[in-house]
């Protein structure tokens, strides 16, 4: 049992090397993971943007629209209801184009904003793409380290001992 230890611990020791060439492999394929995740994050993250983008479009936009229309002929038939003449210049008259210019307002308000999320959720998408990215790169960084961490350590194994697996 001591013999079993003492040689484990004295190949663990000559050995090194091994445990960062594992290590660097390890390090590339966190990081090959990593930048997996944010892609799928990212995709994830575009599709909802682009379903977002046609809601609106589609379903959002049109509701509004005759929201506003039934708003307006509502607001036009108790004009009339009252006797008053609209006409060019009157108060009735006045009323309505308010009522239309708030309306187209509130519309293009409704436009930007949709607009607006629409980038906002692109650049997030592009965001969640670097980072997976930058992790693929510091897993990368990470193995460079191990892979010269262990030609150290063959290097003195071998400056010392004369072969690369003992000292």
């Amino acid at each position: 049992m001591v013999q079993t230890k003492l040689t484990i611990i004295g190949w663990q020791r000559y050995m090194s090397f091994i445990g960062n060439i594992a290590a660097a492999q390890s390090a590339k394929a966190i990081g090959k993971y990593n930048q997996d995740v944010y892609n799928t994050q990212a995709n994830l993250q575009k599709a909802k943007t682009e379903v977002n983008k046609k809601v609106y479009e589609n379903l959002d936009r049109p509701r509004l629209i005759k929201q506003q229309e039934a708003a307006y002929d509502f607001l036009f038939v108790q004009t009339l209801n009252t006797g008053a003449e609209v006409r060019a210049g009157g108060s009735n008259y006045l009323a309505l184009l308010e009522s239309k210019v708030n309306q187209a307002t509130d519309l293009a308000i409704e436009d930007y904003n949709s607009t607006t999320a629409y980038y906002d959720g692109i650049n997030q998408s592009l965001l969640l793409r670097s980072k997976g990215v930058g992790e693929r790169f510091k897993g990368q960084m990470t193995a460079n380290t191990e892979y010269m961490k262990a030609a150290g350590s063959m290097f003195g194994n071998y400056q010392s001992s004369g072969s690369i697996l003992s000292r």
